[in-house]
């Protein structure tokens, strides 16, 4: 779909939905250039995902996209990409953040020429917070709640904190800033500082724009949370005394415990937490005493489970309380899994027909329902799946966002969040505040809970005789419990906290209730969501009346607006902009539109002399694509010394199927040498001559492959290639005079000649003739494991497979690769099993496989080796690790050293280290010899190759084991020293000290 300033590739066959989308982006687009002063002169990209789920498999990005992302803006293209989210508002919001980020990119890049890199280096928090700022405006209950727990907590940031620390979100911390920043000077300042900031650092940027440095204006901005919220802080501490028993907290389980959900009978919570570090589980707990029973499901032990869809959804117990359903991600599709509470096993693994996304799930009292809020076609509606016909039936249908239901416990009602009321009222806003909406079961009419106009009134929950409506609403810019009654409209607020009760977003679900009016509820405090555990009458409970609405401790600081407020009034006026006439909107036929994406130099570039001649050294890579991602280019140009040394691949990838697919043609040369020495008569005079031999080897490769996955942690490869494989061999000769005596005497020139691969034959004992072949190969693959800060720390890897190779070398190949990570805090102990075989005599022609590299046995590197006379070395030399077929076993021990405070042993924010105690074991051999499980090879068991070179027959395994330490420098590079103890080799009385440029295995 064109629109003046867009083009909206899109898939939805709702074109009433996506032309509301193209008006809000060409409003959007209105607000934004009168902050910017900026003009798109050609059609700015949005990719328009129906859901969530098929978002998260987009192909214009490269990498994974998690379930709390909500929208990405590339800089490449200028692409905005994101889904139509469950609620209107979040769709609207989402548009406008990532039109911000279109608008930076396009003023710095295109308009500024700034360069990339230093607009990748701005701070983040001023980058997200710049589009949250101008997508929310500065009243933001959430945020402000953000803010006045930093309060609380003396924990107020500077600038420089928010640049240098993890520790403070940016989204809330930046969108605060830019809200001091535009009500105190206006928010004509805005551009001009961010500007500043690109081209010079966020210090300087301050500096030049304001006069004054970032210490002046982070106590500015500090002066002004102060000055806001302190006043709003009663001297009597019922702000901060909190009802009801801490079950969950950061001691037995995680920062983040969200989506709690209490069983009907009172005696179990199910609720996400991060309490293992790596990912989100889902957890049991005793719900009295917050006990942790045992670990339901996690994305760990359950392969079939991409992810829990955690973010803005709970689970539903059944009401004999031994059953539990929950929403995940699989296979790329949004499923419901059922599982059995006492033995965990899972009962029933289901989709929802054409709903692809829903959530928060309610299961009807009589058992045999489940409501949930799902989205067709990007309609938010109100679902039902019933257990015995398998069917789903929709049970609200219309362009009203209906979110969260809620069962009654006697099965007449359903109660659910909506933004129909506020639509249906003639909201201007930008955003739609949310209401309470009832449905009735048997009459199937609707109505609206009339409370708190202009408020978020979220998470509804019946209480236990179906007469009364426990909610959060942030009615006085607070997030707070509250009850309604619906046998006399009687209103009241269970709860006065100074932060509030919230999930990880404002719209995540976080209070639950059991039959006996038991609350469980997320406290937010401390940059952390804690559970409490209360009963309805702890709770002092204070009449207050439906139109008691004041939202001065949602505005964030300053109250009062100085400057030009440009920002805050067009957000309230959002409906109020002339909407572009649907004339204006024209659907066309999809054009690929494919054209450059990226363009680098690989490596530098350089000339360098020396006594083998003149080089140069460089490369170029550039990524082409169509507008989708779904067919991308990539080609390769390096040169690395002469001419010859020149090499290229350009490959073709298709990913517009679940099969991906593609091909790849090649030039790759492979330089290695070797040193000879050899007497020769020149003019009846005897000289000393030194070669230098450069051997070339050649690779012309067209090769084609497949990947098919199965999930998200395993798939399917299957490839082939043709390769020739050529050489050529230049040899440089230093001449040096010898005397009578054979002693040199003096250095008489040096040439540079081509010699033929016959004399290099007869030299290296190997046949140099090209050759062709044509390989086949097939691999499973699988990668579930949690990365640490330097290795993986949790989860599987493994690689299985052969290759098959024909033409002038006929053999095959096995491989198999398999990695286990099992965490026992605060220490991995980490295995891997590696072989490749190549199988039959042909094998023996290639390259030689060494076992000897770092990467699989340490302490016995090539380099190491200075003094390996085989009589020397009690018969165990580097021969020993070359060969056609190799196996090695590895097994570690990791300790987070230093690093993040959870994971870590010494909490840092800039060093990030593992310790590592390892034993490295592997084993190399050939057609000819013989694997012996013994320490050294036997000295009289001893074969010849054809060109009279001696070798051992038997193969013995090397032994290794020692201490590492793996450094992660800055997130560029993983170092790892380590000291190893080299049991088999006989030419070293110590360790050896050895240097790995690659993170853990």
């Amino acid at each position: 779909m064109e629109t003046p300033h867009f083009d909206i590739y899109y898939y939805l066959k709702n074109d009433k939905v996506v032309k509301k989308f193209a008006q809000d982006a060409e409003t959007w687009y209105k607000m934004h250039q009168e902050i910017f002063r900026d003009t798109f002169f050609k059609k700015n990209p949005i990719i328009l995902y129906n859901n969530h789920p098929d978002f998260q498999q987009t192909t214009a990005l490269q990498g994974e996209i998690g379930v709390g992302t909500g929208g990405v803006t590339e800089a490449f293209k200028n692409r905005v990409i994101m889904p139509v989210m469950e609620l209107g508002s979040q769709t609207r919001h989402v548009l406008g953040h990532e039109l911000v980020h279109a608008f930076q990119y396009h003023l710095l890049l295109e308009k500024d020429t700034i360069p990339l890199e230093n607009v990748g280096q701005m701070p983040l928090w001023m980058v997200e917070g710049m589009a949250e700022y101008l997508s929310v405006g500065k009243k933001d209950a959430f945020t402000s709640m953000w803010m006045r727990d930093a309060l609380l907590n003396r924990d107020i940031p500077s600038l420089k904190d928010l640049t240098n620390s993890n520790k403070y979100f940016p989204y809330r911390y930046g969108q605060a800033f830019w809200t001091f920043v535009g009500s105190l000077y206006g928010d004509t300042t805005i551009v001009p500082l961010f500007k500043a900031t690109a081209k010079f650092g966020y210090e300087n940027g301050i500096r030049y724009t304001f006069g004054y440095d970032d210490k002046t204006l982070s106590g500015l901005w500090k002066n002004a949370i102060e000055q806001h919220y302190r006043p709003m802080l009663r001297t009597d501490s019922s702000q901060i005394k909190i009802s009801g028993t801490k079950i969950i907290d950061n001691k037995n389980a995680g920062n983040m415990n969200v989506a709690p959900a209490i069983s009907p009978d009172g005696k179990y919570l199910a609720f996400l937490s991060e309490k293992d570090l790596f990912g989100i589980d889902l957890f049991l707990a005793d719900a009295k005493t917050g006990k942790i029973i045992r670990k339901l499901s996690s994305q760990i032990s359950s392969s079939h489970i991409d992810d829990f869809n955690f973010l803005e959804s709970a689970g539903a117990w059944s009401p004999d309380s031994k059953k539990f359903a929950f929403s995940i991600f699989s296979k790329g599709r949004n499923k419901m899994l059922v599982i059995d509470i006492a033995n965990g096993k899972t009962l029933l693994n289901t989709g929802m027909g054409d709903v692809e996304q829903f959530g928060n799930l309610t299961w009807s009292p009589n058992g045999k329902d489940i409501a949930f809020s799902g989205m067709v076609q990007g309609q938010s509606d109100i679902f039902s799946y019933n257990f015995d016909t398998k069917q789903v039936t929709q049970i609200t249908n219309d362009e009203y966002s209906d979110y969260a239901p809620s069962y009654s416990p006697d099965g007449k009602k359903i109660v659910f969040s909506s933004d129909r009321a506020a639509i249906q009222s003639g909201n201007l806003t930008a955003v739609n505040p949310i209401n309470l909406t009832i449905y009735d079961i048997e009459t199937k009419a609707l109505s609206n809970i009339p409370v708190f106009a202009g408020a978020n009134n979220l998470n509804a929950q019946f209480s236990g005789d179906s007469k009364r409506i426990f909610f959060l609403s942030n009615r006085d810019g607070f997030r707070n419990l509250y009850e309604y009654n619906l046998e006399n409209s009687n209103l009241k607020q269970l709860t006065d906290y100074f932060t509030g009760i919230s999930g990880i977003t404002e719209f995540s679900p976080a209070i639950t209730v059991s039959r006996n009016d038991d609350i469980i509820y997320s406290y937010y405090r401390y940059q952390r969501y804690t559970l409490y555990n209360s009963a309805y009458s702890n709770f002092k409970a204070k009449e207050v009346s439906a139109n008691e609405v004041n939202f001065d401790a949602a505005i964030l600081p300053p109250k009062e607006n100085i400057g030009v407020n440009v920002v805050n009034s067009n957000l309230s006026n959002f409906s109020r902009f002339e909407r572009t006439h649907l004339d204006s909107l024209r659907n066309i036929p999809y054009r690929p539109k494919f054209r450059l994406d990226h363009l680098s130099n690989s490596g530098g570039v350089g000339v360098s002399t020396s006594r083998f001649g003149t080089g140069m050294q460089g490369g170029v890579m550039g990524i082409f694509s169509d507008i989708l991602g779904q067919n991308q280019i990539v080609a390769n140009l390096a040169i690395n010394g002469e001419i010859q040394d020149f090499g290229g691949m350009a490959a073709y990838v298709n990913q517009a199927s679940r099969i991906n697919w593609g091909g790849a043609v090649s030039h790759i040369p492979y330089v290695t040498g070797f040193l000879s020495r050899d007497l020769v008569n020149r003019d009846g005079q005897e000289y000393l001559v030194e070669r230098t031999n450069i051997l070339r080897t050649f690779e012309d490769q067209v090769q084609l492959f497949s990947a098919y996955p199965f999930n998200k942690a395993h798939r399917f490869e299957l490839g082939g290639a043709v390769s020739r494989y050529s050489y050529g061999v230049t040899r440089f000769n230093n001449y040096y005079q010898l005397d009578a005596n054979g002693n040199v005497i003096g250095y008489s020139g040096s040439e540079r000649e081509k010699v033929s691969t016959d004399e290099i034959e007869n030299s290296l004992g190997t046949r140099l003739r090209s050759f062709n072949i044509l390989q086949t190969n097939a691999y499973f693959v699988g990668d579930n494991s949690i990365f640490g800060v330097t290795a993986p720390l949790d989860g599987f890897r493994y690689r299985i497979g052969a290759e098959r190779y024909y033409g002038d070398y006929n053999f095959t190949a096995v491989a198999a690769d398999l990695r286990k990570y099992i965490r026992l805090k605060p220490v991995t102990f980490a295995v891997r099993a590696y072989s490749y075989m190549r199988l039959g005599r042909d094998g023996e022609n290639l390259y030689p496989l060494f076992a000897g590299y770092n990467y699989l046995i340490r302490g016995y590197e090539p380099n190491s080796f200075y003094n390996n006379q085989t009589e020397n070395t009690g018969s165990f030399d580097i021969n020993q690790l070359s060969g056609s077929k190799l196996a090695v076993f590895n097994f570690e021990i990791r300790l987070p050293f230093t690093g993040p405070k959870k994971l870590a042993q010494i909490p840092s924010n800039f060093l990030f280290t593992d310790l590592n105690l390892f034993f490295d074991a592997g084993v190399a051999w050939t057609e000819d010899t013989e694997v012996k499980f013994k320490s050294t090879p036997s000295s009289t068991r001893i074969g010849t190759y054809p060109n009279g070179q001696k070798y051992f027959i038997e193969r013995v395994p090397a032994l290794s084991a020692g201490i590492s330490v793996r450094v992660n420098l800055f997130g560029a590079m993983i170092l790892e020293p380590y000291y190893a103890f080299p049991f088999t080799r006989k030419d070293v009385s110590g360790g050896v000290f050895g240097l790995t440029f690659a993170p853990g295995w």
